[in-house]
């Protein structure tokens, strides 16, 4: 009877070291899977999670902010300015991730009142009123930067395959149902705000391109 007892608690006893064995490959397994996430996680979309590009109707948007302006729906130039501060910020980022240099030109992030810097300083910003429409600045600014966007985005169309859906032709953005101003003297609010939307979905594109290129890695 002893000798059953003992046979029986030694199955016991194996049976639970038997369990306690797989739960451990099973731990382990877990936090195999979870390191590899957290690795992928380092290498990946941060500029995801701090730059949200989407769209409010007509509008392009980064991070809630609107970037243009419509007849039908006035946006303060402070919501405006805050918007070309979050887009600065994103293309001078994504340079610094993938080691690109402007020619020309250098973007200088700082908030709402972001430039560029060339021959002198052009402002990514405005407060609008009758100085927006007597300086050209803004408005050299904005092709200044589009000038930037498509150097870095001609240098990853050069590395492979991907194509941008919007062209850049010097201050006008497009596909083949047209090309609009980023300018906003002589050009209509809707066509500016239409030039700033392409602009913007290319940049969550090169985003896009970018994030993948450094989780691959």
């Amino acid at each position: 009877s002893s000798g059953i007892n003992a046979e029986y608690g030694c199955n016991k006893y194996e049976h639970r070291l038997a369990e306690v064995r797989e739960q451990q490959t099973c731990l382990d397994n877990e936090l195999r899977y979870a390191h590899k996430e957290l690795e992928k996680l380092k290498k990946t979309n941060i500029f995801n999670t701090v730059f949200h590009i989407w769209h409010d109707g007509h509008f392009g948007t980064i991070n809630g902010f609107k970037l243009g302006r419509l007849p039908t729906c006035t946006v303060d130039w402070e919501e405006v300015s805050a918007a070309w501060g979050q887009t600065a910020l994103l293309l001078y980022s994504l340079a610094k991730a993938t080691d690109f240099n402007f020619q020309r030109f250098q973007i200088v992030p700082y908030g709402s009142q972001s430039y560029i810097q060339g021959e002198t300083k052009f402002p990514l910003y405005t407060h609008g009123g009758l100085r927006l429409f007597l300086d050209a600045k803004f408005d050299q600014g904005m092709v200044n930067f589009l000038d930037c966007l498509k150097q870095f985005l001609d240098s990853i169309e050069k590395k492979g395959s991907f194509n941008f859906p919007y062209k850049i032709d010097k201050s006008k953005i497009g596909d083949q149902k047209g090309f609009y101003s980023i300018k906003l003297h002589f050009n209509s609010e809707e066509q500016w705000t239409k030039a700033l939307k392409y602009m913007l979905i290319d940049l969550k594109w090169a985003l896009t391109v970018v994030a993948h290129s450094k989780r691959d890695k």
